[in-house]
């Protein structure tokens, strides 16, 4: 057998820059032929053909590289000794015991799509024979999905992408990717029944992936916004819960995850293994080109992206003080009164109970995808016990007869930096790294294009001056980290946080702005999160300690009475650019173990949390009292 040689062992320590190539896949299947899905597409079928999210007939990249993993396994006690090739290093391997970091794949892998229509749209019957009758057994009769006939040849088309240091290493992995393909036999499902067998395989020379100029900016701001397309469904920042196995994707790309993103592309662009390696100051010789963007990459602020239709501005997010009443949608925070009722004795209904309140301006839905996927046993070839998992994946495009295509837009913000000179190389090497090297995010690696653009997007909606009579209303934009838990359980039963919050925002002004009202609400974040962070540096000396992040959620409402105008204007405009900053007991807590403090807390601004508006023209706009006033005039009409 024909060795790959030596390439594979090129992730180590390997110096300079790593190139990105890509390979054509070409299988040709006989049918009768079908990778299941992942639930019945067509009334009474028990198991149809896998589609993706374009309704094309595809082989899942996760059967293809699993498949292809399999092969090399099998394959790996035959190779010369001296040839060393790491497997987990190729495919990616979930976390060792008590860590939260598994390792990246180098093969990422698209799906396989038929480029043949199927010859029918019909249906074959399997039943599973009782062994002492030789007869059906009982409620076994199925229905399966029978696209194509037998011996019909079926093309399907894909591509796997990697980095490599040359064109003579990726020559070698090209031709082990064609060699562990070779050597299956079948692929999809019923296999032991004829179905699926594979006639040939190409696999193409890989060809350099090129890249468009870098992006020219006007340099006149100290910030970007990016707007992010993707080819695939996206799944982010969903973390399974211990009691069940589904795990839910969240519509909005946080900032952290955009930015450990870039770290991990620029660690593998550079040969800097593993990606995880953070980025900072101690290495930032080892990124030619970019030695501004690693020294300053922890103070750089990237807010969450927010899917919206193409082209169009960036979502603002409602505050909790949105009314509805009657259909009708007002606001609450300037009303006079204590209670806000419409016509002195009806209460509206807040979000969560309303039901036509939209919580966001601007905000697109992309359509729902539903995936189940689970680990095959090497011994038994079948779902390992306990390893079953339903994924709930985001498309990029809406849900509608006719999809619109639907982008996700940042913010990124160069403030911090505080030095001119280095923050415009910081921000110019910011928008060149993403445009060359961010093309994967989210749980799984999907392929997306970035496109970075001067200053900051402009908003879906707008705000008054930031102080309007003495008032400043601050809605967040994200969740953020205000009170001290701790602080939060010694009150006394049915007592509310307005003093809490008082004291928040009297130290964050420095004494600058006063609370008058609030509307708020909170919520934790833990597991996954606390043990990958702050648990990893206490897991040493409190192993059984288990603390979730407490969080005030985005959307809550401050209403604040300005006391030092000169000093609130300087606070607010520093908000505004920079997120709301981490209060005294945060620091302090979060700030131990001679870490830094991202390393134990992901809630920081800089990820994308504490985003602010200030005084939205919403309130300005749509005060309840307009609504009652209407009413009257309504009355006196008729």
């Amino acid at each position: 057998m024909v060795s790959p040689g030596r390439s594979l062992g090129f992730r180590r320590g390997v110096e300079g820059m790593m190139q990105r190539y890509t390979c054509s896949i070409s299988l040709i299947v006989l049918g009768p032929f079908l990778t299941a899905a992942t639930g019945p597409d067509r009334y009474g079928v028990d198991k149809s053909a896998h589609r993706d999210h374009l309704k094309r007939l595809v082989i899942p990249r996760s059967h293809l590289k699993g498949k292809l993993r399999s092969s090399l396994e099998e394959l790996e006690p035959f190779f010369d000794p001296a040839d060393q090739f790491d497997l987990k290093g190729l495919f990616g391997t979930k976390s060792d015991e008590g860590s939260y970091e598994p390792l990246p794949a180098t093969f990422r892998f698209g799906d396989l799509v038929s480029s043949i229509k199927p010859d029918n749209e019909e249906t074959r019957t399997r039943v599973t024979i009782n062994r002492a009758s030789q007869t059906a057994k009982q409620n076994l009769l199925r229905e399966v999905e029978d696209l194509f006939a037998s011996g019909t040849e079926i093309c399907f088309n894909g591509e796997v992408t990697f980095s490599a240091p040359d064109l003579s290493a990726a020559t070698r992995l090209a031709s082990l990717v064609r060699l562990g393909l070779q050597w299956l036999a079948t692929v999809g499902a019923e296999k032991g029944v004829g179905f699926g067998r594979l006639k040939s395989v190409q696999v193409s020379a890989p060809s350099k992936k090129n890249t468009s100029a870098n992006p020219a900016l006007a340099g006149t701001t100290n910030a970007l916004h990016l707007r992010i397309t993707a080819h695939e469904p996206l799944l982010a920042g969903g973390i399974k819960s211990r009691r069940t196995n589904y795990i839910a994707s969240r519509q909005e790309l946080s900032g952290g995850l955009i930015k450990g993103a870039l770290a991990a592309a620029l660690n593998e662009a550079h040969g800097v293994f593993p990606v995880t390696k953070p980025l900072d100051a101690s290495c930032a010789t080892e990124f030619p080109g970019f030695d501004a963007l690693v020294r300053n990459f922890s103070a750089i602020r990237v807010t969450h992206a927010l899917p919206v239709l193409a082209g169009s501005p960036r979502p603002v997010r409602l505050p909790l003080s949105a009314v509805e009443y009657n259909g009708s949608i007002s606001d609450v925070a300037l009303s006079r009164e204590s209670v806000p009722l419409v016509d002195g004795c009806h209460s509206p209904a807040y979000q969560g109970d309303a039901k036509k309140l939209d919580p966001y301006i601007g905000l697109a839905k992309p359509a729902e995808l539903f995936v189940t996927r689970s680990e095959i046993n090497d011994v038994s070839q079948r779902t390992a016990e306990g390893q079953l998992f339903t994924y709930q994946f985001y498309a990029p495009h809406t849900d509608e007869k006719q999809p619109k295509p639907i982008e996700w837009i940042c913010n990124v913000n160069f403030d911090s930096i505080l030095e001119p000179a280095e923050r415009t190389a910081a921000r110019q090497q910011f928008a060149t790294a993403v445009h060359l090297h961010l093309h994967r995010l989210g749980k799984l690696g999907r392929s997306v294009t970035v496109a970075a653009n001067d200053g900051l997007a402009t908003p879906a909606a707008h705000n008054h001056d930031l102080i309007d009579d003495g008032l400043v209303l601050v809605t967040l934009q994200s969740s953020a980290i205000m009170l001290d838990p701790a602080e939060v359980r010694s009150l006394p039963l049915g007592m509310d946080l307005h003093e809490a919050y008082a004291k928040y925002w009297q130290d964050l002004s420095e004494g600058s702005l006063e609370l008058i009202d609030f509307f708020a609400h909170q919520g934790f974040e833990g597991g996954y999160l606390y043990h990958r962070y702050l648990g990893a540096a206490e897991r040493a000396d409190h192993p059984n300690r288990y603390r979730p992040y407490y969080l005030t959620l985005d959307g809550s409402l401050f209403k604040l009475q300005v006391v030092d105008e000169e000093k609130a204007i300087a606070v607010l405009t520093r908000w505004l650019s920079g997120g709301l900053p981490l209060p005294k007991w945060a620091l302090d807590e979060y700030g131990k173990y001679n870490r830094a403090i991202w390393k134990n807390c992901p809630f920081v601004p800089e990820n994308g949390y504490g985003e602010i508006a200030v005084n939205l023209n919403w309130h300005w706009d749509h005060p309840i009292e307009s609504y009652q006033a209407r009413e009257v005039d309504n009355d006196k009409s008729a």
